[in-house]
C-alpha cells in the first residue's frame, strides 16, 4: 500500500538521521573524552530475575498483611465503606508526578538538544521509572534512560549529561524539601515517634552528604578528588576494595561527570531555578498521594500537613535501603508513621498496600508495558513516534536547505 510504502521510507530515513548524529555525538566525546561509547545494547541489568522474585514476595507478603491475626473482617468491611472516587484522585496525582518528572527533564532537554518531543521524553522517564523500582538503589533507571534516550534520537553527548543533571538536581531538592519538613515539625514528632525519628535524621544525614560532597567538588575540586583517592587507598589496604586502581579510575571518571554537572547548573541559574521549583511541586504531589488515600477512608482526624511531613519522613528512611523500592522498609516505616493517623490498624494495613500499589507496583507494570511498546517498531506508540519525527525531520530539512 502506497501509506504504508512512505511510513516505511519515512522509518528508513529517520533511522538514518539518528544513527548520523549518534555516531556524530560518539566521535566528538571520545575526542573529548577517554569515555567509550554507550552500548547499542540495552545495559545489562545483573539480578533482574531475582529482584522480580523479591518484588512478587513483597507483594504476596503485603497483600497476606491486610488479613493477618484478626483483621479480615475489619479489612474487608474498610475495602466496601472506601469511596472509589478517591482511588481516581490517587491516580491522578501519580500521573500528575510523572508529567512534572519528564516536565524536569524536558526543560532540559530544551536547553541541551531543542526539538526533541514531549511524548519522547515521557515515555523514557516512566520506562526510568519501571528500572529504578526493579533496581536496588534505583541504579537501573538512568543506563536505561540513556539508552532509549539514544535509541529515539537524542545523542548521548546530550543524554548522559541531561540525566546527571536532573540527579542533582532532584537530590537537591528533596534534602531542602526535607529540611523544611524536620525543622517545622520535628519537635512535635519525636516526642510521638521517637525511635523512628532516628533513622530519619540518618536518612537526611545521608542526603546532606550528597549534596555537600557535589558542592566541594565544585568548589575544591582538587582536595575533594584527593580526599576520595586517600579513602579508596585507606580502604584497599583494609581489603575492602579488591581493585583500587580500576575503582580509582571509576572514581576519578564519576567525579568528572559530576563536576561537569554542577557547573553546568552553576552557570545556568534560571534553568536551576525552574527545575527545582517544578521538582519542589513534584514532592509535594507525591506525597499528598496519601492524603488522598486518607479521604477515601473518610478519616477526618489529621491534616493534609501532618500527611506529607509523615511520607515525606518514610521516603528519608527509604532512600538509602540497598533493595529494589527499599522494600521492607518503606512498608515498614509507613505503617510506623500512620498508624497515628489512622483509626485503626485495618486502615493502616489497607492505606499501606493501596499506597504501594500506586507508588511502587503502577509504575513497574506501566513502564514494563511501555518498554514492550516501544521494542515493538509495529506498535502504535512506535508508529507515532516515527511519524513525530518523521515531520521533524523534514521541517528540519527545509530549513537547511537553502544554506546547502
Amino acid at each position: 500500500m502506497p501509506r504504508r510504502q512512505a511510513f516505511d521510507k519515512g522509518r528508513t530515513f529517520v533511522n538514518a538521521r539518528r544513527t548520523e548524529d549518534n555516531a556524530r555525538s560518539s566521535s566528538g566525546a571520545r575526542q573529548g573524552s577517554s569515555r567509550t561509547d554507550f552500548p547499542s545494547e540495552p545495559p545489562r541489568i545483573t539480578g533482574r530475575r531475582f529482584n522480580a522474585i523479591l518484588i512478587a514476595l513483597a507483594f504476596v507478603m503485603l497483600f497476606g498483611y491486610l488479613f493477618i491475626a484478626d483483621e479480615g473482617p475489619k479489612t474487608l468491611e474498610a475495602v466496601r465503606r472506601f469511596n472509589y472516587w478517591f482511588l481516581l484522585v490517587a491516580f491522578a496525582g501519580m500521573a500528575v508526578y510523572w508529567l512534572l518528572e519528564s516536565l524536569c527533564m524536558q526543560i532540559l532537554v530544551n536547553k541541551l538538544h531543542p526539538g526533541f518531543s514531549f511524548l519522547k521524553t515521557n515515555v523514557v522517564t516512566i520506562i526510568g521509572q519501571y528500572f529504578n523500582g526493579i533496581t536496588p538503589l534505583s541504579s537501573g533507571g538512568q543506563p536505561m534512560q540513556a539508552y532509549y534516550y539514544r535509541r529515539l534520537g537524542l545523542p548521548l553527548s546530550d543524554a548522559m549529561p541531561m540525566l546527571l543533571c536532573r540527579f542533582i538536581v532532584y537530590q537537591t531538592t528533596v534534602t531542602l524539601y526535607s529540611f523544611i519538613v524536620l525543622a517545622l515539625h520535628f519537635n512535635r514528632i519525636s516526642s510521638q515517634i521517637d525511635a523512628l525519628m532516628a533513622l530519619v535524621v540518618v536518612g537526611f544525614v545521608g542526603g546532606i552528604g550528597l549534596v555537600a560532597a557535589l558542592l566541594a567538588l565544585a568548589f575544591a575540586r582538587k582536595s575533594t578528588t584527593r580526599l576520595a583517592l586517600w579513602v579508596i587507598g585507606i580502604l584497599a589496604k583494609i581489603r575492602i576494595v579488591r581493585h583500587p586502581e580500576r575503582t580509582k579510575e571509576r572514581a576519578l571518571h564519576s567525579m568528572d561527570e559530576a563536576y561537569d554537572g554542577v557547573s553546568f547548573l552553576l552557570h545556568e541559574p534560571k534553568l536551576l531555578l525552574k527545575v527545582s521549583g517544578v521538582t519542589f511541586v513534584q514532592l509535594t504531589v507525591f506525597f499528598s498521594i496519601s492524603f488522598a488515600i486518607y479521604l477515601g477512608f473518610g478519616e477526618t482526624g489529621s491534616d493534609i500537613l501532618t500527611v506529607i511531613t509523615y511520607q515525606a519522613f518514610v521516603y528519608m528512611i527509604s532512600s538509602f535501603v540497598p533493595l529494589p523500592g527499599a522494600m521492607g522498609a518503606a512498608e515498614g516505616s509507613y505503617v510506623a508513621f500512620f498508624s497515628s493517623v489512622y483509626s485503626s490498624s485495618s486502615l493502616v494495613a489497607l492505606s499501606t498496600f493501596i499506597w504501594r500499589l500506586y507508588t511502587f507496583y503502577l509504575p513497574i507494570v506501566l513502564g514494563m508495558w511501555l518498554t514492550v511498546l516501544i521494542n515493538n517498531p509495529e506498535s502504535r506508540l512506535s508508529r507515532i513516534i516515527v511519524r513525530q519525527d518523521v515531520r521533524a525531520a523534514f521541517k528540519d530539512l527545509k530549513v537547511e536547505g537553502p544554506e546547502n
